[in-house]
């Protein structure tokens, strides 16, 4: 005979298990226009232009209008990043924007990776970072990275603002277990 407590169990594990299997979504968003480098100014500190400001409000609208929406945007600590998931995030598109040190540039996908195993599970999340590394990382989530570590060959490239989604069909993210399932220019976004 079956106990109540074991019951509950089994439903809770099932309940698990059906959330672990639950598809996951990444957008991979590189930040909008910035100011050009200048000797006198750090990286790090370089701003959205007003016409990256402009634009990626008016991408923001169009994904929030096309049902677009996630629990948590992460970004990279750098200020031209920050400001695009922030506006992305004033336009209704995520109510959390967290700042994710490895989407500086020189990050790793396996610190994504490691993040995940300490979150709930997600259906949807929006990473702003910086190129190569973001088409890097997009790349080695679908097994188009290169194994040799030296070789940083881009397949794909992220426009200013442009987005790429990559679904894990087991929920988790990992190397070379997404598949790429848009790859989306600015420029169709703002048409």
């Amino acid at each position: 005979m079956v106990s109540e407590v074991e019951r509950s169990d089994e439903s809770h594990n099932a309940a698990e298990m059906k959330n672990s299997l639950e598809a996951l979504s990444v957008d991979f968003i590189r930040h909008g226009i910035a100011e050009e480098p200048r000797a006198d100014m750090e990286d790090a500190f370089r701003a959205l232009t007003d016409e990256g400001r402009k634009r990626c409000r008016k991408i923001a609208r169009r994904l929030k209008a096309m049902g677009w929406e996630w629990p948590i945007i992460l970004t990279s600590p750098l200020l031209r990043a920050r400001q695009t998931a922030e506006l992305f995030a004033e336009e209704g598109l995520s109510k959390v924007v967290q700042v994710f040190e490895p989407l500086a540039p020189g990050g790793s996908l396996a610190d994504l990776v490691r993040w995940q195993t300490q979150q709930d599970p997600l259906t949807a999340l929006a990473l702003v970072g910086h190129q190569p590394d973001l088409s890097l990382w997009v790349q080695g989530a679908i097994g188009l990275q290169s194994t040799r570590s030296h070789d940083h060959v881009q397949a794909i490239t992220l426009k200013k603002a442009g987005l790429a989604q990559v679904r894990f069909l087991q929920g988790r993210i990992d190397y070379r277990q997404g598949s790429l399932v848009l790859l989306i220019s600015p420029k169709v976004l703002l048409l």
